[in-house]
């Protein structure tokens, strides 16, 4: 092996060093947003029991457009206000 090929395979080495570092964080970083979703899922879903709200309703197609309406129904009513 030539000082030109050992030269190289240092710099590979380091580089391959520096991104698996970066993976690392990058993984850590994910954990905590993780962690933090799922801490607000389970708070929304016992505020909305709470508020008689059945969670489960919410992924229906038919939830979703009746919360577009009144979405859209909002916007137009804050429209003509102005």
């Amino acid at each position: 092996m030539t000082d030109r090929d050992k030269q190289r395979l240092d710099e590979l080495e380091a580089k391959t060093a520096y991104l698996l570092q970066r993976q690392d964080e990058q993984d850590y970083r994910m954990n905590q947003i993780i962690a933090r979703l799922v801490y607000i899922e389970a708070r929304q879903h016992r505020l909305m029991k709470e508020l008689g709200i059945e969670p489960e309703k919410l992924d229906t197609l038919q939830t979703a457009q009746e919360d577009a309406k009144a979405i859209n129904l909002t916007v137009i009513s804050e429209l003509r206000l102005n």
